[in-house]
């Protein structure tokens, strides 16, 4: 019975709400003409500043791969073995102080300690191991962000390519109405 009271009171509630009346605007108001453009001006303005935040972030991963890069290039010159570990230890430590998105990160703290038990006994090291594991743990995902940022900016390019041809098609549209407005006047 309580069930059944619930149920009904659900389905009745929205049907004894009040309704507001909607109301039109007076005869003759106007809207402001620049109403349009100003909230397209404003959507642009912010769409600017969210180009601003993307580009630190795309150029720090940029940065992130480059450094990944550097120290890949040095594990490969394996003739002084103290030298290549310690350059790529230094270029993964300044990969990972930009701290980058999450699963770079895993990569690069996993190379950053098989780079440290490399330093211990750097003439024993495997450069072969610690490069493989620079590639497949930090350098593969960060080219993916890198590739993934770029894929989404082009998206975006081509949706405010998009927007512009709107925009174009808006003015000739307005320009047309306005000289028809004028030609009218004109006719007295």
């Amino acid at each position: 019975m309580r069930r059944l009271f619930v149920v009904l009171m659900l389905l009745a509630a929205p049907l004894l709400a009040q309704t507001r009346e909607r109301r039109l605007p007076p005869t003759g108001y106007r809207t402001p003409p620049n109403l349009g453009a100003q909230s397209a001006e404003a959507a642009v303005k912010q769409a600017m500043e969210q180009l601003v935040t993307m580009k630190k972030v795309v150029d720090r991963d940029i940065e992130v791969l480059t450094h990944l890069r550097a120290a890949d290039t040095a594990l490969v010159d394996n003739m002084q073995p103290t030298v290549a570990v310690q350059k790529a230890y230094e270029e993964v430590e300044k990969a990972k102080a930009l701290n980058p998105e999450f699963n770079v990160m895993q990569g690069v703290i996993k190379n950053e300690r098989e780079l440290e038990a490399a330093r211990r006994s750097p003439i024993g090291a495997d450069f072969g191991h610690l490069r493989t594991i620079l590639r497949d743990e930090a350098l593969a995902p960060a080219s993916r962000v890198v590739v993934r940022e770029a894929l989404r900016l082009q998206e975006e390019t081509a949706a405010w390519m998009r927007v512009q041809e709107l925009i174009a098609a808006h003015v000739r549209a307005l320009s047309d109405v306005a000289s028809d407005s004028l030609r009218a006047a004109q006719r007295d």
